[in-house]
């Protein structure tokens, strides 16, 4: 298969080239099926495979679809590697599992968030732990009036917009609602009052496939900041700790801190992955993000906005409702030859690198 062949158009044809590069090497693999339907009522499914022993002291773990539409990216990425290296020999005492498409309903749907409005990725963090609530966040989700969204027009909202940009800045607008929140289920970035299915899953996932694992190295693959096809290295961990050092030198250097933009918060009351430790005891978690640019921000217009509106008080199948997916999506998954063999090769060269990382940490301890 050439590069560009490993990515799908629907979650139907991902999960079944998923499934054939799992058939193709006989590797372990099993679907948990999501209670929702798609938007053509199409199955939707969570994927897992392994690739390798059971028993593995170092295990990778990697995630496509944590946040939904962004998924078709992680999900090439998985089926080439896969489809190319699934019968390749490891490093000793080294496994990967692969979680296919953790929030099948977004992918489908075209959304970030899931069935409940929930955004996975900080459902993940904040279930259990809920974070501080943002007097600003209210101010701006009533600013945004999403639910009037169709009928307020641009020019009040700019409107209003201008002038909390006068008194807190864009960035401090963007950090408000990009941290998100627990007590609007309805507002954008919402984190759940609990577990929603995806994190649910994932926790069965972990307990399944890296109980025992003395060291587990997590890749985490998001879209949508960055430089078209650009794949950037994230640590969320705080500069100084081994977590954040490990990473710094498998990249030799290369890769970004969270917090310098109000796009990528740092999340520092809640570091992702690190709940898998109070899961596993005697495992040890170092964790990236990897994120691939798609197109500039500046450009999108209201998408974000439109897409959330169809979504959580509209049709999203209107014909409105589905033209502001579209557009949602492309932003997310740039269906182009160029951007996907990009996203395959640095997709790869990431999966490498983390292993090769993986096998140093082991040598590391044994030291």
């Amino acid at each position: 298969m050439m590069p560009v062949e490993f990515f799908s158009a629907t979650v139907t044809e991902a999960d079944r080239k998923f499934e054939q590069a799992c058939l193709k090497h006989r590797l372990e693999h099993r679907f948990y099926t999501h209670p929702q339907t798609g938007p053509n009522g199409e199955a939707l499914n969570l994927g897992v495979c392994r690739l390798g022993p059971a028993n593995a002291d170092n295990r990778l773990l990697v995630l496509s679809a944590t946040h939904g539409i962004e998924g078709y990216a992680g999900a090439g990425i998985q089926t080439g590697w896969l489809q190319q290296f699934g019968d390749m020999e490891l490093p000793d005492q080294t496994s990967v599992v692969m979680v296919h498409l953790l929030n099948p309903w977004g992918v489908a749907w075209n959304r970030r968030e899931n069935e409940d409005n929930i955004d996975v990725f900080r459902n993940v963090l904040y279930c259990d732990h809920p974070s501080e609530p943002d007097p600003l966040y209210d101010r701006v989700d009533d600013a945004m009036d999403l639910e009037h969204w169709p009928n307020t027009g641009s020019e009040s909202r700019q409107k209003q917009a201008d002038a909390l940009i006068e008194e807190y800045g864009i960035d401090g607008l963007i950090a408000a609602i990009r941290r998100g929140q627990h007590h609007r289920p309805k507002g954008m970035t919402y984190h759940g009052d609990g577990p929603c299915w995806s994190k649910s899953r994932l926790d069965e996932v972990v307990v399944d496939e890296l109980t025992g694992a003395r060291r587990i190295a997590v890749i985490d693959i998001h879209t949508g900041f960055g430089e078209y096809g650009e794949g950037l290295v994230m640590s969320y961990d705080p500069p100084g700790s081994d977590r954040y050092r490990r990473v710094t030198e498998w990249f030799s250097g290369d890769i970004y801190t969270p917090g310098s933009d109000a796009n990528i918060p740092d999340h520092t009351s809640r570091l992702p992955f690190a709940w898998i430790e109070s899961m596993l005891s005697g495992s040890s978690v170092t964790a990236e993000i990897l994120e691939f640019g798609t197109f500039d921000p500046a450009d999108i217009g209201e998408i974000f906005h439109a897409n959330h509106h169809y979504h959580v008080y509209g049709d999203p199948l209107s014909p409105e409702g589905l033209e502001w997916g579209s557009r949602y999506r492309r932003y997310c998954y740039p269906e182009e030859d160029e951007w996907k063999q990009k996203v395959w090769r640095r997709g790869a060269e990431v999966i490498e690198t983390t292993l090769a990382g993986l096998s140093a940490w082991s040598r590391e301890n044994e030291g």
